[in-house]
């Protein structure tokens, strides 16, 4: 969905990498196992406080980035939208949208957010993530 949004936004792809790394869920091992499969950097920009934290210790400069209209361009406000079957293809770009519709993403969360309690979802005061 990423290289989808960057081609949509015509960004040459020769000025960036996408790498998947996997999540080690062990801290100390975290930062050096994705710096050895990343090419060099200097500097994180992250606004995840754990992320920051583990970058700072390791002697990385870390920036935070500024977030545009967070309240309604969220992932969390998405899923949201998406259960619920409100509008959400806007806070998307078109191609990620399409993308979603076509392996059946929207369809496979609204399912997931489900449950066989008394309620519609699994807390309809909050979100089902």
């Amino acid at each position: 969905m990423i290289r989808l949004a960057m081609d949509e936004a015509k960004i040459d792809p020769a000025k960036y990498y996408l790498i998947p790394i996997r999540d080690l869920r062990i801290h100390d091992l975290w930062v050096p196992h994705l710096v050895s499969q990343s090419p060099r950097f200097e500097v994180v920009f992250s606004n995840e406080p754990v992320t920051s934290r583990l970058f700072k210790e390791a002697g990385f400069r870390v920036e935070p980035i500024p977030f545009y209209d967070r309240e309604t361009h969220s992932a969390t406000e998405i899923r949201e939208r998406v259960v619920r079957g409100d509008r959400w293809e806007e806070l998307v770009p078109k191609s990620v949208a399409e993308y979603i519709k076509s392996i059946f993403g929207d369809e496979r969360l609204r399912e997931l957010a489900l449950t066989d309690k008394p309620r519609q979802y699994r807390n309809e005061a909050r979100s089902p993530f």
